[in-house]
């Protein structure tokens, strides 16, 4: 399916050559009737012999109205510059044709109208003329075609030429439909609809709906496209939507329609290239106040020169556009900046990052090399930047701002990973250079942390993982892979590098003796870890270290053992299971002389070990004992 646009001067006759090929006339306004002019959008159609059909977007040709130019330009296929052969190419002509190429327009036709009022000679000049103010533009070598909309001259030879037109564009169907509002009316009985042109997706009837910035959400009730009613419309193609459960108010042109769970991000800084016209005399200051068209929408913005002062025409120079309002648009989108006073098309160029950061010049370096290299706008370096500016991204949604179907970003993170050039962990993308860094980082805060407690066995990896301020799927996978390079060990919850050992001091070693020996001295009463402390200054560290090499257990109630008494107890407990096979309360205190207190934590101590379990008023093996 063909979307086809017209360009040119004001009575230049765009309107007609649409009639002509269509019987339809796109000026729907009263005051374009009454005015005999174009002042918005218009939108006609007809079929081609082959009986494909072709959406055709009439705009205005008056200087007053190029602002309503643009939204009809940004969503077309190809373009028919409209030229009278009388008149020939003219002050709006040229601006039209600026826009065209400011947009990347490199599909279109010429059409030499108004052949029945110019003589041959005076039509071959003009013809030069068109040829030599082309040349070098994105319409460089188009074809002329020479019609009379006012007797059909050449309007079978249009027909052809479009035709062929046709055959060279199809839009791709990479499943993500996106739909940028151009339209939006009441109709009675059946409510709001909307008018715009189908990029990249398809959308049905039924499908639920998210209408962006906004995020409002609706569903599909009803399409319609070229004056059919279609259960599904296919990217190319010019379609109506009536939407449930959403109001006409809410709506306006420059709003977009995409499919639910397929919502793009939504920013109010866009960093761009952009080129200045050469027509513009004046430096364009950074902090100008512009009107910027993208896609249906015109916003007011400010332009920021990124690592200057002023922009001037000749190359494209890197900006950050500011916004008064969040807008949802891609990677590669085509732009187009005016000024109002006076109203002027300045230039226009290609969104490089739609998700940007509000600029500051401490971080311009990054910022510049990042969109340098995306300019190219090419998949892997889509991807490869992304991961520069966001560090890790989920693979869910990644590069959703993007024109790239999710097979083709899968083949490029594949590829990429091979080469080295990202890390794939699971679901998780994340920037190569940042995943060493990582590493490195992750294995100094261990380095530190054995520093400051040298008693400890490690670091908890709760804590760990707060200061890497990782999602905790991707520090698992630091970990595990650092695990791998033999580079750090995990204990329980524990991680310390490889190489960690706690050891006491000379001073910390007679610690340890001493807090054995008060544990030891009265064997049948231990001390809690409560009592020990408040007995021993200065031996909360020591006895941390000495549980957690296993050198003091402590049971339940806080009571303290040496590994030795605890050893010792536990065997005996074995021996009386072993031979009567239970052990009760009043056996623990013939063998141990601990009395109740003592007896209840030093069982439930085992009960947790999983060696003995409960059955009435003793205990029995819970495993069979070696």
């Amino acid at each position: 399916m063909l979307t086809l646009g017209t360009a040119g001067h004001i009575d230049h006759g765009k309107s007609s050559i649409v009639k002509a090929l269509t019987s339809i006339d796109p000026d729907r306004l009263p005051e374009e009737k009454e005015r005999g002019m174009t002042i918005d959008l218009g939108f006609a159609w007809f079929a081609l012999p082959s009986g494909e059909r072709v959406g055709l977007v009439d705009v205005p040709g008056h200087q007053h109205f190029v602002r309503n130019v643009i939204p009809g330009l940004t969503g077309i296929d190809a373009v028919m510059l409209i030229v009278a052969a009388d008149d020939g190419w003219m002050p709006q002509t040229e601006e039209h044709r600026q826009i065209i190429d400011l947009l990347g327009i490199n599909r279109g036709l010429v059409v030499l109208n108004k052949i029945d009022i110019a003589e041959a000679d005076w039509r071959e000049m003009v013809r030069a003329d068109i040829v030599a103010h082309l040349a070098g533009t994105s319409l460089n070598n188009v074809p002329i075609i020479e019609v009379s909309a006012k007797t059909g001259a050449g309007i079978d030879s249009l027909k052809a030429a479009i035709e062929k037109l046709a055959a060279e564009v199809r839009q791709e169907d990479i499943k993500k439909p996106r739909l940028p509002i151009d339209r939006v009316f009441n109709i009675k009985g059946t409510g709001t609809v909307i008018t715009g042109t189908l990029h990249h997706g398809s959308l049905s009837v039924g499908d639920e709906i998210t209408i962006l910035p906004e995020n409002l959400t609706s569903h599909v009730r009803a399409i319609e496209s070229y004056k059919q009613h279609l259960t599904q419309a296919m990217p190319g193609s010019r379609v109506a939507l009536n939407l449930s459960g959403i109001k006409k108010d809410e709506l306006e042109r420059g709003d977009l329609i995409v499919k639910k769970g397929q919502e793009t991000p939504v920013s109010r800084y866009l960093d761009a290239e952009l080129k200045i016209l050469p027509s513009v005399k004046q430096p364009l200051k950074t902090g100008a106040e512009v009107s910027l068209f993208f896609e249906t929408a015109e916003l007011p913005a400010r332009v920021i020169a990124l690592g200057g002062k002023e922009l001037n025409q000749g190359g494209p120079s890197m900006v950050q556009l500011r916004l008064d309002r969040e807008v949802s648009t891609l990677i590669g989108e085509r732009f187009i900046l005016r000024k109002s006073s006076p109203a002027e098309t300045i230039g226009g160029g290609r969104i490089l990052d739609p998700t940007a950061e509000r600029y500051q010049l401490k971080n311009a370096a990054q910022k510049l090399e990042i969109l340098n290299i995306r300019r190219n706008l090419d998949i892997d370096s889509a991807v490869i930047t992304e991961l520069s500016k966001t560090q890790f991204a989920s693979r869910q949604g990644f590069l959703r701002e993007t024109a790239f179907s999710d097979t083709a970003i899968g083949k490029s993170i594949e590829g990429l990973a091979k080469k080295g050039s990202l890390a794939a962990r699971g679901l998780w993308l994340i920037d190569r250079k940042y995943w060493s860094d990582t590493q490195l980082r992750f294995l100094g805060i261990l380095a530190a942390a054995h520093q400051a407690e040298p008693l400890n066995k490690g670091l908890a990896q709760a804590e760990a993982a707060a200061k890497l301020a990782l999602p905790p799927e991707l520090f698992a996978a630091l970990v595990d892979e650092l695990i791998g390079q033999k580079k750090i060990i995990r204990s329980e919850d524990v991680v310390a590098l490889s190489s960690h050992k706690p050891m006491l001091s000379g001073g910390q070693s007679e610690m340890e003796n001493r807090i054995i020996a008060t544990i030891e001295k009265n064997p049948q009463a231990p001390p809690t870890r409560t009592e020990l402390l408040q007995s021993m200054n200065g031996a909360a560290t020591v006895l941390r270290y000495l549980l957690e090499q296993g050198k003091v257990v402590e049971l339940p109630e806080g009571i303290l053992l040496s590994a030795a008494q605890y050893r010792s107890t536990r065997q005996k407990i074995i021996d009386i299971l072993k031979s009567k096979g239970q052990i009760a309360i009043q056996d623990m205190a013939a063998i141990t002389g601990f009395s109740r207190k003592y007896s209840i934590p030093f069982l439930t101590r085992l009960d947790q070990e999983g060696l003995t379990k409960r059955q009435d008023n003793v205990r029995i093996p819970a495993r069979k004992l070696e």
